[in-house]
Formats: C-alpha cells, structure tokens, sequence
C-alpha cells in the first residue's frame, strides 16, 4: 500500500465547501445599516475571509463606534443565521468527487471562521458532515483567522502533527492562518487576490498549490500523493471579472 504524503486534511468551510458568499454579505450588511452604514465594494472585500467577531469590529471601526462591536457581531450572527436556514448554501463543484476520493484515504477535519451552530446546521443540511472526524469553529479558540488557531486546534483533533497536513482553502485570511500553523496548502480561488496579494511562500518548506477549482485532478493528486511537490504552482491569473470568498 502507498504511504500518504500527508496524515491528514483539513478543509475550509464558507466559499470552498459551501457558496456562503450571500449569506455572510446579509449578515455583515445588517451590522453596517445598524451601525448607519452601507458597505462598499471595497469594505465587502476587505471582510471576505473574517469571522462574526473579526468583521464586526471592522465595522465597528468604520462607523467610530468600537464600543458597539458585541452589538455588531450579534446582528451579524443573527442575519447570518437566518438566511443559512432561509437558503441553505448549496455545495460548490467539485466538492463531492474530490470527499469521496479521499474518504477512508486519511481523516479529514474542518476549519471555518463561521459560528459554531452556523457550521453545524450547514455541513449536515449539505450532507457533508459525515466526511469529517473533527469540526473547528472561530468561537472554539481565542483568535479567529488568519490567527493559526482553529488549523492547530483541527490538527490535534484529528491526532496529527501540522507539518504532516494540509489546508484547503479558497480566502487570504486562511491561507494565512493555515501558513501561520505549518500546513501545505492548496488555494482554490477563482478571485485575483494571490496574484494581487501574494503570500510570502514557502514557509517552514510546506509546499501550495493554487488552482481555480476544486475539480482541478491536481488536487486530488497533490493531497493523495505519495511525495509532496517540492515547489509550488503558479499563481493563476484571474478570469474576467472573477471573484471569490
């Protein structure tokens, strides 16, 4: 039997399992009309990747009301919450193909910035939930992405070192975090942001790849391999008006 280059994976959850993208921009738009805001392109993109706390207090900042961030992050939650379970958030392509490849290959956890009670309701509303031994969420550890927190706190779950793991994840905030823990990780974006925000790679020697979806067979291959690639792929250009969370 081949010998896995990795003990583990561990998975992002909000724009790489699941399309969230509408929901959390319901929530974080609630928080800013409370605030008496309206949020821009700009402002949307600077919160894609944080947490209900995390996005808050952007919020928060941008309204010069920081005493206002636990008011905030409850609308947040509030908002988010009800339009998971208003639409649940379908299974983004290729996620399905790429569960069962790897199911039964090597344990496999999440990682998400996303409440707790939010997470739960939408791996198991999607039928995604029994792919996974262990789940970590933002408010399970002290600091939300791109902290490294909740990839250790999965990495010790699933009884495995970070270094012999890998992330995958589609947002900067958790390549970050997932870099900042020792994990290789594969980027799945379809957004411009690796190519306009590069990470500072390789770090700690762990190898990334980036592709556009998850379907891309060097996914599969990068993560079931039996040795790591040595150097990383490039970063892909950007489609034409491409976005992604």
């Amino acid at each position: 039997m081949t010998e896995l280059a990795y003990e583990a994976a561990v998975f992002d959850c909000d724009g790489l399992l699941l399309d969230t993208a509408r929901a959390w921009a319901r929530g974080f738009d609630a928080a800013a009309a409370r605030a008496g805001l309206r949020l821009g392109v700009r402002e949307q993109a600077e919160l894609v990747g944080s947490s209900v706390a995390s996005g808050a207090g952007l919020i928060a900042g941008w309204a010069g009301a920081p005493e206002r961030r636990e008011e905030l992050a409850d609308a947040v939650r509030e908002e988010l919450s009800a339009a998971i379970r208003a639409c649940p958030p379908p299974v983004l392509p290729g996620v399905p193909a790429l569960l069962r490849r790897l199911r039964g290959a090597l344990p496999m956890g999440v990682a998400s910035n996303a409440p707790a009670d939010v997470l739960a309701v939408m791996l198991a509303g999607s039928g995604l939930l029994e792919n996974f031994e262990t789940v970590v969420s933002a408010d399970r550890v002290v600091r939300p992405k791109p902290a490294p927190d909740v990839y250790l706190a999965a990495c010790r779950e699933l009884d495995a070192r970070p270094e012999n793991v890998v992330a995958l994840e589609d947002s900067a905030a958790g390549a970050l975090a997932a870099q900042a823990a020792g994990l290789a990780v594969v980027v799945v974006t379809a957004s411009g942001w690796p190519a306009l925000a590069p990470l500072p790679w390789p770090a700690r020697n762990r190898p990334v790849l980036y592709v556009t979806a998850m379907g891309d067979p060097a996914v599969g291959q990068f993560v079931r391999s039996d040795v790591p690639p040595a150097r990383s792929r490039p970063v892909p250009a950007p489609p034409p008006n491409g976005r992604g969370r």
